[in-house]
């Protein structure tokens, strides 16, 4: 699809669910490792010491990895939780932080802060592996904790005592969700979470790393195919001129090099009439995006609609034509995952 946006249409106006929910992780990683995807596998659990789950609920929400989440805590593996709910998963940690909605970088730089404080950091690692550290440090130092503190809510010592045990692990694993990256702060959060695993060295070995629980099933493969507007496959920046003639050359066509529209950004061109036409694959955009009325009226302003599906949603009631999807039993192709293993479908 991004292929045919980009190289048939003719522009950078395509986006979907993988850039709404986990962009922030894309973007917060690509920044600090330089690839916006998981570090480890998840059979590394059974290598690590102490797990960290940050704004994710995974045993509802990530069924799977949370009943392995759920066991290696029940058999005694250090369990912190940062989350403002009791969640099923923190009623087995050692450390859970109820810290208030949309705080996770105050809390973070607090664990960062004692980390230093009771000088637990990695510093081969450090010296090695990362730049700038210097700086970082001395910032990180300089916080008002008695402020962090009133911010969060979390008690220091609660803090103090989540970081120590996370910093002092043989190897320490990290997953987050939704509750970091859906916050306007969010691309900072999942560069501290980057951060405290460098600082600690919990990046590059087994049963260490950073872990997005991602948001929907493939939305790692949509992001790494190209469906984001500043990005095309590949994670790669479709207004770099270098970037447009690889793509150029591979496609063998001419590319945009203008950034597309977002999804929201769609419905206001729609409503102003610059926006005419519109390509809907596999999302129900009347019943899962926010405001439905306005999406409804964005939806009525264009002239042409086109809504790809398997079934008949409230979405389609407003399409031009509708066309038939196809559902992972009909098709050959690959799903990837979470932690970016890639997993064939066969046609059945």
């Amino acid at each position: 699809m991004q292929k045919f946006i980009r190289a048939v249409i003719g522009t950078n106006n395509i986006d979907g669910c993988a850039r709404v929910c986990h962009s922030p992780t894309a973007i917060g990683m690509q920044r600090t490792f330089g690839t916006g995807a998981a570090t480890n596998s998840i059979a590394d659990l059974k290598y690590t010491d102490c797990i960290l789950i940050i704004g994710a609920n995974p045993t509802e929400g990530h069924p799977v990895t949370g009943a392995k989440l759920k066991q290696h805590a029940m058999k005694g593996k250090t369990l912190i939780v940062l989350d403002p709910r009791r969640t099923e998963i923190a009623k087995y940690a050692h450390h859970h932080l109820q810290l208030r909605p949309g705080t996770n970088v105050a809390v973070l730089n607090m664990m960062m802060y004692y980390i230093m404080k009771e000088g637990l950091e990695d510093n081969a690692f450090i010296l090695s592996r990362t730049e700038g550290y210097e700086e970082f440090r001395e910032n990180i130092l300089n916080l008002n904790i008695d402020e962090l503190e009133a911010i969060s809510g979390v008690p220091r010592e609660q803090v103090r005592e989540a970081a120590i045990a996370y910093a002092k692990a043989k190897a320490a694993m990290s997953f987050h969700g939704l509750g970091v990256t859906e916050h306007y702060q969010g691309t900072y959060a999942v560069m501290l979470i980057a951060d405290l695993a460098m600082i600690t060295g919990n990046i590059g070995k087994p049963g260490c790393g950073v872990n997005p629980l991602r948001g929907q099933n493939n939305v790692q493969g949509m992001a790494d195919m190209g469906v984001q507007p500043y990005q095309g496959a590949g994670y790669l920046d479709v207004t770099n001129p270098s970037v447009v003639k690889q793509y150029e050359d591979f496609y063998g066509m001419p590319m945009p090099d203008k950034i597309g529209y977002t999804i929201p950004e769609m419905y206001d061109t729609a409503l102003e009439g610059k926006l005419k036409v519109m390509w809907i694959v596999g999302e129900d955009v009347v019943q899962s995006d926010p405001n439905s009325q306005k999406v409804i009226k964005a939806l009525e302003a264009l002239d042409f609609l086109v809504v790809q599906e398997l079934f008949m949603t409230e979405t389609s009631k407003y399409a031009d034509v509708i066309l038939p999807g196809a559902s992972f039993l009909e098709k050959e192709g690959t799903f990837t995952n979470g932690e970016r293993r890639i997993q064939r479908v066969q046609k059945w």
